[in-house]
């Protein structure tokens, strides 16, 4: 983003008792400007981010020419603060590096039983695992990596001479397991992770979460194309004078 930085004025900050002032770009100093501009409807459009597009590609399809790219992130508060959107690979790569686990679920009561750094195996899956962390309000284990269980299997975990159990109900991967619940009007809703699952309610996983973030970010503002030169002229000086 080379552009958008080039024209902020500098000034002299100080890291470190012990260190000389150094010349730094007021990144700031852009917030009284944008303020006059980007809530103006007569100056903008709206623009739906495609799967794959890049910011300085859709510059260059809405006004012949990459250097707009920075006003996308100066119109845009969620797309300067939660970055560009993802593309569905890099979605996908997002969410198994931060749900790499498996995940069971029980309508057993887990209290006291089956704690983090416990070691359970499936009765008839044979598979192991190693428990990381639980979600009580959902009857969830998650199981450390990816392993086999058997859906509806009796999973176990000794601990010196005690030999604790609990009925499965699901074994899913993490990035598919539930998030939470919501009703007909998009509200989350608390379960009883001892009952049925409730079937007013609808299980939202950690992909349809974060692909939701995601498609969000995709609606931005744009300058109209008859406008964004000399807006972005306009811009640069007023920033060059503050």
């Amino acid at each position: 983003m080379s552009n958008y930085f080039r024209n902020f004025p500098v000034q002299p900050y100080s890291f470190g008792s012990n260190l000389p002032a150094v010349a730094f770009q007021n990144l700031t100093a852009y917030v009284d400007v944008i303020d006059h501009i980007k809530d103006n409807s007569s100056f903008y459009g709206y623009y739906y981010i495609q799967e794959g597009d890049r910011a300085d590609q859709v510059s260059q399809y809405m006004y012949g020419d990459m250097k707009y790219y920075w006003t996308f992130y100066l119109l845009n508060d969620h797309i300067r603060e939660q970055g560009w959107p993802l593309s569905y690979p890099e979605l996908i790569k997002m969410i198994q590096k931060l749900h790499p686990n498996t995940v069971l679920e029980t309508k057993d009561v887990l209290t006291g039983i089956f704690k983090v750094g416990q070691t359970v195996q499936g009765s008839s899956s044979g598979a192991t695992g190693i428990i990381t962390h639980r979600n009580l309000d959902l009857g969830q284990i998650v199981i450390e990596g990816t392993h086999s269980f058997n859906s509806t299997e009796t999973i176990t975990s000794q601990v010196g001479d005690e030999v604790q159990s609990v009925q499965l109900i699901s074994a899913i991967d993490e990035p598919n397991s539930t998030r939470y619940y919501i009703d007909g009007d998009s509200k989350h809703w608390d379960i009883n992770p001892y009952d049925d699952r409730p079937s007013l309610y609808t299980p939202v996983t950690h992909y349809e979460y974060y692909a939701q973030q995601n498609d969000e970010l995709k609606r931005i503002k744009i300058f109209k194309p008859g406008q964004v030169e000399n807006i972005s002229r306009e811009f640069q000086e007023i920033i060059r004078n503050v």
